[in-house]
């Protein structure tokens, strides 16, 4: 372990950062909003997870200007996956709370700030929770564009008081607890690659954690998914869905994703039934994500938006359909 840029000890806050491989642009642009931020008493805990080159001696100083940010960093020689390489984070913090984020994300200056004083004011247990947006004047993808849109959405019916913070938003892009209370419910679930957040979340509620969401602790989230990892992501959504449901079958983890699958659009679900052989549906995704490009290409926004719904919809529905053996809601 290599301490960088000052002590990481005695702290009110510790960030933990999880990467494996990240281009350095990103890494750094990473480190660098954390280094305005306005809350002074805090550290990052970095997990290298088995990264090509060892990151801790390409960790760059602070620029002119901007105070030293104090940076443990660790280095794990082969992967142990996210959720172990988040609970090793944890394991070396000794500050009364953590906070998690993504090494794409950028952070607002304020970020650390608003998690501490959401936690600190708290009576018991508590969660808070952040917006991860799109970054400002950026044309993205159009399959990330979808992801964006989808969690702006949410967002802003959190923000309205529309929707209740609750374990299912759980996101390790901009997340904060109480130490003690992630370490009483065991931490991530290392057996899971894909949605330990949000399997995390439901064991904190169970905990008794109260979870409240700030619409102005913001990052701000620079994806760089490809098409080809992103549709594979719905059908690993869907596997992760089945396997938490199994581990932890008190979340009716399954009976809460196909009723949401039974609210879905009706074009959706009459698509799901038309669909439902395995060349139909191959043509189907091929054909929404070829018009989906062109018209994210030509600024027609919603009809884009729309079709890469459809291919997220029939590639989850078709691989939850093989791992359970019954077909989704139509």
């Amino acid at each position: 372990m290599a301490d960088i840029q000052g002590s990481a000890h005695d702290t009110e806050l510790d960030v933990v950062i999880a990467t494996r491989d990240r281009p350095a642009r990103k890494l750094d642009a990473c480190l660098d909003a954390l280094r305005q931020q306005t809350f002074p008493r805090f550290g990052v805990i970095l997990v290298d997870d088995g990264g090509r080159d060892p990151l801790a001696p390409r960790i760059g100083t602070a620029r002119p200007g901007r105070r030293p940010l104090p940076i443990r960093v660790v280095r794990n020689e082969e992967s142990k996956g996210p959720g172990a390489s988040r609970n090793q984070g944890v394991a070396l913090s000794d500050a009364p709370y953590v906070l998690f984020i993504d090494d794409d994300c950028v952070s607002r200056p304020e970020l650390v700030a608003r998690h501490r004083a959401a936690l600190t004011r708290a009576a018991g247990p508590a969660v808070s929770l952040g917006p991860i947006l799109a970054p400002p004047r950026r044309r993205l993808p159009p399959w990330t564009h979808w992801d964006a849109d989808r969690l702006g959405r949410e967002y802003a019916r959190l923000a309205r008081g529309e929707s209740t913070p609750a374990w299912t938003h759980c996101y390790t892009g901009n997340l904060a607890v109480r130490r003690a209370d992630f370490l009483a419910v065991g931490g991530f679930d290392e057996r899971l690659a894909r949605q330990e957040d949000i399997e995390l979340g439901f064991r904190l509620s169970r905990l008794g954690c109260r979870f409240s969401f700030d619409p102005a602790a913001v990052v701000w989230h620079d994806s760089d998914r490809t098409l080809r990892s992103w549709t594979r992501i719905a059908a690993l959504s869907a596997r992760f869905d089945v396997l938490i449901d199994q581990l932890v079958p008190d979340a009716h983890r399954l009976a809460s994703v196909r009723e949401g699958l039974g609210r879905r659009h009706w074009l959706l679900r009459l698509a799901r039934r038309l669909c439902r052989p395995a060349v139909a549906r191959r043509c189907a995704v091929a054909g929404a994500i070829a018009v989906g490009c062109l018209l994210h290409a030509l600024h027609v926004d919603r009809p884009s938006l729309a079709a890469f719904s459809l291919v997220w919809d029939l590639e989850y529905t078709r691989a939850l359909e093989e791992a359970t053996g019954a077909p989704a809601p139509r």
